[in-house]
C-alpha cells in the first residue's frame, strides 16, 4: 500500500499573514475571532504571525481582516 504525505497538503492548508497588508492593528480582529488562539503577535506594532501548530485552517481569521492581510497559501 503507497503512503501519503499529509505534511505538504496541511502546510498549504495553513493561511498566513501578508506583511505588507497587515497593519497591526492594536486589536486585531482576526485574533479576536480565532478559536484556537493560532494567531500570535510578539510585538506591539509588529504583524502577528500564524502558529501552524494550532490552526487548523477554519479560515475564520481571512474575513475578519478588515486589510485583507490573511490568505490562503496561493491566493491573494
Amino acid at each position: 500500500m503507497p503512503t501519503v504525505d499529509f505534511t505538504k497538503a496541511q502546510t498549504t492548508a495553513i493561511p498566513h499573514v501578508d506583511d505588507d497588508r497587515c497593519a497591526a492593528c492594536r486589536r486585531c480582529l482576526a485574533r479576536t475571532v480565532c478559536k484556537s488562539k493560532a494567531i500570535v503577535q510578539l510585538d506591539p506594532g509588529e504583524p502577528p504571525f500564524i502558529d501552524s501548530s494550532r490552526c487548523y485552517a477554519c479560515y475564520i481569521c481571512i474575513p475578519a481582516c478588515p486589510n485583507g492581510a490573511i490568505v490562503r497559501n496561493g491566493h491573494k
